[in-house]
């Protein structure tokens, strides 16, 4: 069975609205949707790819309540790659599509896009291609010219000031102390020519 796609997000009217709209408009047909990750992964491990229950895509929502969106993309192209991720939030700054893109996500669309956009991305992604909805594609782009210089955890940082995170934020994510953030942090805005946080979200914001 084809146009089979889950929703994952904590929030039980997105969801319901999200598969109302969808069943009524377009063809896809939603038919498990879950308030956390692991519910389901493990729903997809109990089942054989060649179920008619087994989805194309999923709708992925990047902040859930105890747990990371990312990690559940990352977790999925890992377990089941046959699977596309669309990931689907309340934000849409530069640094979590830079994230979104790093995890193996297919798309990234916003709560604010019209229905009919999501409609669209879907069918984009079922077709192998991937999604970023335009006002978002010229900050990315930019972003893009430069992520190629930098070292791993640069980036990392890089994607954690661009969403807004604190140095002791991006301690605790990223398991290093506060000098170690202090010492990529310079090392990043000589690279990439700014001066501080400020210049630098100025610069490769939206």
């Amino acid at each position: 069975m084809k146009n089979i796609l889950y929703i994952i997000d904590d929030h039980n009217m997105v969801r319901n609205g999200l598969k109302s709209w969808l069943e009524s408009h377009t063809e896809w047909k939603v038919l498990k949707d879950f308030d956390n990750g692991r519910d389901c992964l493990s729903f997809l491990s109990a089942l054989n790819s060649e179920n008619e229950l087994f989805p194309e895509i999923l709708i992925v929502d990047v902040q859930l309540a105890d747990e990371n969106g990312f990690k559940i993309v990352r977790e999925v192209n890992e377990k089941f790659p046959q699977i596309k991720c669309v990931m689907y939030s309340m934000f849409d700054t530069a640094g979590f599509v830079l994230q979104a893109k790093d995890s193996g996500a297919k798309a990234y669309i916003s709560k604010i896009a019209k229905e009919e956009e999501l409609a669209d991305c879907l069918d984009l992604v079922q077709k192998g291609d991937t999604y970023l909805e335009e006002r978002m594609i010229q900050t990315q782009n930019k972003i893009e010219s430069i992520v190629t210089m930098l070292s791993k955890q640069e980036k990392n940082i890089f994607e954690a000031i661009l969403q807004g995170k604190s140095n002791q934020q991006i301690c605790d994510e990223l398991f290093i102390s506060s000098r170690t953030v202090e010492n990529y942090t310079s090392r990043l805005y000589s690279k990439i020519s700014v001066k501080n946080r400020e210049e630098l979200i100025k610069k490769y914001s939206k």
